[in-house]
């Protein structure tokens, strides 16, 4: 019996529904560390716990593959993307505590635009007019939802920023090991020393939790972990220049989230400056997919500028 080879529009649409379903559960997973939180966990409880499933959730997955996949001769580069991760989600749950969910998300944006200044100025990438315009949309956008000297800054605003600034470096982190060591053994290394790393300051602030509290941050680590599975495969099938700019609908169902969970409105300008955001970053994913495809097609020895 012969089958009919997919077309390239029906595998893009079902990437784009996978990764709108991911950023959905994303959300839902910060809507239960909120609630956690609400509950009397402290976020830095919450990162451990939400560590810790996350990885017993992976481990099927890891005794398949084997413990072959974990040799790597870049262990200490493993250990600092641990470190910088572990840093941003403390981060990230203690400013979930403090800011509404919507303008949390729309912050998180900002990390591609991170990201590129370090590309930069720390791996010698090119410089170009476009993507120093991208920086400067995506800041734009940041002040927008900040807006200094007219809205009061606390200090979730600035664990937000530098969530951000962490999140890049670990992106950063990624490309460079992605160069030497497989996804896989990338992935456990990451599920290893979040778990690792995340159990030390919750040491300082450790409450058992009770029965509802283990169930909430039990979802959080099952939940996140599926989400970011379907990612991958959402990556995987499509395009990413349809595909990256749907996981942007992770503002919006933040904002229905924070709506229904916790009765947050969103502002206009959280609205406004998540899509500015949204539109340099994505405006740099362009930029980049079209110096990506001029290089593979430049002549050898040609040199793009």
């Amino acid at each position: 019996m012969s089958t009919v080879p997919e077309s390239r529009a029906a595998r893009n649409t079902r990437a784009v529904l996978a990764m709108i379903l991911s950023v959905a559960m994303l959300a839902l997973v910060d809507g239960i560390a909120k609630i956690a939180a609400g509950e009397g966990m402290h976020p830095f409880m919450i990162a451990f716990f939400r560590n810790l499933f996350g990885l017993i959730a992976m481990l099927p997955f890891f005794m398949r593959v084997g413990l072959a996949r974990m040799k790597t001769t870049r262990l200490r580069m493993h250990l600092a993307r641990g470190a910088f991760h572990t840093m941003a989600m403390l981060c990230w749950f203690t400013a979930l505590t403090l800011v509404p969910l919507a303008e949390a998300t729309a912050m998180i944006f900002i990390t591609p635009i991170f990201a590129s200044i370090g590309a930069v100025l720390i791996m010698g990438e090119g410089s170009r007019l476009l993507r120093w315009a991208s920086v400067a949309i995506g800041f734009a956008g940041m002040l927008i939802i900040l807006r200094p000297g007219v809205a009061d800054w606390n200090i979730g605003a600035l664990l937000l920023i530098f969530n951000a600034i962490t999140i890049a470096g670990v992106k950063l982190m990624i490309k460079s090991l992605s160069r030497t060591d497989t996804p896989v053994t990338i992935v456990a290394y990451m599920s290893l020393t979040l778990t690792v790393f995340s159990f030390l300051p919750a040491l300082f602030v450790w409450q058992w939790p009770n029965p509802w509290l283990l169930f909430l941050l039990a979802s959080m680590g099952g939940i996140g972990t599926v989400a970011h599975v379907i990612q991958t495969y959402s990556y995987r099938d499509g395009e990413i220049t349809l595909v990256e700019p749907s996981s942007y609908m992770r503002l919006v169902w933040a904002a229905a989230v924070g709506y229904v969970l916790f009765g947050e409105v969103p502002g206009i300008w959280t609205w406004i400056g998540g899509a500015v955001i949204a539109g340099g970053a994505i405006l740099l994913l362009r930029d980049e997919i079209r110096e990506a495809r001029a290089a593979r097609t430049a002549p050898s020895g040609t040199i793009s500028t």
